[in-house]
């Protein structure tokens, strides 16, 4: 089977079609009443959430317990951060404490995220790490250097009496990476990837589930040619939806540990029932002993600077809300009437009580300067039309990157000043639309600084 210039190793393509990862088969056991045969839990875009990460496989363990079937965990991609400074400096000492807790008691399946790689050089040393912890790893990622995946692209989970196929899929943005790692990595096209892997690598299975870290715009050039009853499992946008797309179940669950999905699993005949909810994780308590190695890693690793304190937050905000503290930042600062921020920019929502430099860190992810733009009120009509997009209710209303704002009226016959981040301004194809606004530089500005600003100045 060839793609672009590389051809796919039948035996690695159809590796699980030999045999199931090992000790997870079970045979169909009469069920209770609306039992599953099988429960898979699904995380993805962890990004080290050392906050709820106790918590999160406190809740593992209990769903497992209450649901009392064969149980596994699929991640789909993005398990380190950069900017989390105790996962940095600690080799990820926590999050892989995390996953081998999990590793030990079900079948851990990771598709490679790009922040795989956040804290690691090598994609490949991430895979060995792995392998050694005992879990299964799947990507259609290439080593440049060698001209080989990364790691089989395929994976077959025996689980409840059902044979499950698994299709990695990677993000395929090399700018989403970091540059001494994008160097090592060749893309293949995801739509044709799709077109040539997926009818071999689900052959003969009860459930074909494709794990894509590729993101909503490339999830849509193939969704629709995937047949009913197939699961996908989406990442990389950091959102929280469930929809139903042409009888093809298309998930994304969240982001920073905020939740736990769980598909369950029923036979039916020659087909799988599935069904999909999500668990809420709210920060604190959790695994004693995850807990403390968090807080032994925190000890080890935060500088008083880091322990710094920007502001004391009087209640929690959700992730709305707390971006839209941001977008305040910017409009005044930069003496906008209108300033608009990518979601991916941010990662923790604002927790109440005291916010350090630490946590700070976890909710604005990435710095940078401030551009303005003065645009006509239809155009900025049409920019906020894609805004928001945690409230869409279909596929066709969500684009994957998009910007936060606030609610305001358009007078369609003015023109408005415009303030964004640079990141935004670069892509502004993908989050705004546009492709020729003339953004210009706000001097002196930096968006971290100007954001840490507004909360001193508002939460005193």
């Amino acid at each position: 089977m060839t793609i672009g210039s590389y051809v796919l190793d039948r035996r690695l393509v159809l590796k699980g079609g030999a045999a199931t990862i090992a000790g997870i088969v079970a045979g169909p056991a009469v069920r209770a009443q609306g039992r599953p045969d099988a429960v898979v839990f699904t995380i993805a875009d962890l990004h080290a959430p050392y906050a709820r990460l106790p918590a999160l496989l406190d809740a593992i363990r209990k769903q497992k317990a209450e649901v009392g079937v064969p149980t596994a965990l699929l991640v789909n991609g993005d398990i380190f951060e950069r900017g989390n400074v105790v996962c940095q400096r600690s080799g990820g000492a926590a999050d892989w404490a995390f996953l081998s807790a999990v590793a030990k008691e079900m079948p851990v399946v990771v598709n490679l995220g790009n922040h795989e790689t956040a804290i690691l050089d090598d994609m490949s040393t991430f895979v060995a790490r792995a392998d050694q912890a005992g879990i299964q790893v799947v990507s259609n990622l290439v080593d440049r250097r060698t001209g080989r995946f990364f790691a089989p692209v395929s994976e077959r989970l025996g689980l409840g009496g059902m044979d499950i196929s698994l299709l990695g899929l990677a993000a395929t943005n090399p700018f989403v990476y970091r540059p001494n790692v994008r160097e090592t990595l060749t893309f293949l096209d995801t739509t044709q990837f799709v077109a040539d892997a997926f009818e071999d690598t689900a052959a003969g299975a009860d459930l074909n589930v494709i794990m894509s870290h590729a993101g909503v715009s490339p999830d849509k050039t193939f969704i629709d040619a995937l047949p009913a009853g197939t699961v996908m499992q989406g990442a990389h946008d950091h959102l929280n939806i469930d929809m139903n797309h042409n009888e093809v179940r298309y998930f994304h669950g969240g982001s920073w540990g905020s939740h736990i999905g769980m598909l369950s699993l029923t036979h039916a005949g020659d087909t799988v029932q599935t069904a999909y909810q999500t668990v809420d994780i709210a920060p604190g308590g959790g695994d004693a002993e995850l807990a403390d190695v968090i807080e032994g890693q925190k000890a080890e690793h935060l500088t008083d600077e880091d322990r710094a304190i920007v502001a004391v937050i009087p209640e929690p905000l959700d992730m709305h809300q707390s971006i839209l503290v941001a977008t305040d930042a910017m409009r005044l600062a930069t003496e906008a009437d209108v300033a608009l921020i990518g979601h991916t920019t941010f990662g923790a929502p604002l927790a109440a009580g005291p916010l350090t430099n630490y946590d700070f860190d976890a909710f604005v992810r990435f710095g940078g300067g401030l551009k303005v733009a003065e645009v006509s009120g239809e155009t900025l009509r049409q920019m906020l039309s894609r805004a928001n997009q945690f409230a869409a209710k279909t596929l066709d209303g969500r684009t994957g990157d998009y910007v936060h704002v606030r609610d305001v009226d358009i007078d369609g016959s003015r023109t408005y000043r415009l303030a964004v981040n640079a990141w935004t301004a670069t892509n502004q194809t993908a989050y705004l639309g546009t492709t020729d606004l003339p953004f210009e530089d706000v001097e002196g500005l930096e968006l971290k600084a100007v954001i840490a600003d507004h909360l001193a100045s508002v939460f005193q």
